[in-house]
């Protein structure tokens, strides 16, 4: 005799059917959240690797909004340094336009305005302070406000600074830091040092200053004196100089322009690579996980046809 028995093979069918929801439950997750799994329990295996990769990112991206702000500062440090050669040029021209017609006429209202635009420059300011004053950044770094103020300061004026000696430096990836900091007194002592030679022959005054000039001081009358003459002349080796030593700190500036702009490069290769390798470790493939989806749909559609057959059956079918 045959023995006839569903029971068991009821409970194996309907444990393949509560299987197949749950793989069902979470194939619809990863869709939804277009992640591999909801608890870090469930990826266990990758944990550290995708901990390490996330650290990794975080850095990176840290480094990219630093070298941002660096590279602003560095753009306004290159706009007020062409400003102060500008400036410097301008005050030369003027110079030799006086030597060469022996007339002072408007030379000292030119300077005037080169010591206004130099000025304006060094206590230029950005969002983060005073561009020149290095970490002292809530000071203005040049304490004066009109050229006659170089008449009573020392020569040089080296009194009429008020920015420290720290340069600004940053990290600018994983393994290099860059100093960027320009300081006012390293760039703009000798162009005031020229503009107080001026002011103090204008007034009478000999400057001290090397090179000393041979005196007496004309003040400037039109037309020159021989020694109004001889100190222009001497100036203008001066003023060439400085002009020079702006333009070196604006090269300097420039290479740290380049060099960030390559080390964001660099960053944003990594950030991908970074991304990459999270993604790979905890999100799915759209495409892949709604075939998946799919597929256990099908399997539990399966199970439910089958389960909805054996329930149907009955001893009465093989009678």
């Amino acid at each position: 005799m045959t023995r006839i028995s569903t029971f068991q093979q009821n409970q194996m069918l309907l444990s393949d059917m509560l299987a197949s929801q749950k793989q069902v439950a979470k194939a619809q997750r990863q869709v939804t959240t277009g992640h591999v799994a909801e608890f870090y329990k469930d990826i266990h295996m990758d944990v550290t690797s995708l901990a390490g990769a996330k650290s990794l990112l975080s850095r990176l991206d840290q480094h990219q909004i630093n070298n941002s702000r660096i590279m602003s500062r560095l753009s306004s440090y290159d706009q007020a340094m062409f400003g102060i050669e500008s400036a410097g040029a301008d005050m030369k021209e003027a110079v030799m336009s006086a030597i060469n017609t022996s007339s002072a006429q408007g030379l000292y209202a030119t300077i005037e305005g080169s010591f206004d635009t130099v000025l304006n420059f060094l206590n230029s300011q950005n969002t983060e302070g005073y561009l020149f004053a290095g970490t002292n950044r809530d000071v203005a770094p040049v304490s004066i406000s009109t050229i006659d103020d170089l008449l009573v300061a020392l020569e040089p004026p080296t009194d009429i600074f008020q920015n420290n000696n720290l340069k600004s430096s940053a990290r600018i990836d994983e393994n290099r830091t860059l100093e960027t900091g320009i300081l006012a007194d390293e760039l703009g002592l000798e162009v005031m040092a020229a503009f107080q030679r001026m002011a103090l022959w204008r007034n009478g005054t000999i400057p001290t200053t090397a090179p000393v000039p041979i005196g007496p001081s004309g003040g400037f009358g039109t037309p020159l004196s021989q020694e109004d003459q001889d100190f222009l002349v001497g100036e203008i080796v001066n003023l060439e100089q400085l002009i020079d030593n702006i333009s070196a700190f604006r090269g300097d500036n420039g290479l740290n322009q380049k060099t960030i702009e390559e080390a964001q490069e660099a960053l944003s290769l990594q950030v991908n690579q970074a991304r990459e390798m999270v993604s790979n470790i905890e999100n799915v493939d759209a495409a892949e996980a709604i075939s998946n989806l799919n597929q256990k749909n099908f399997a539990l559609e399966a199970s439910y046809n089958v389960l909805s057959q054996i329930n149907r059956l009955s001893l009465l079918n093989f009678i």
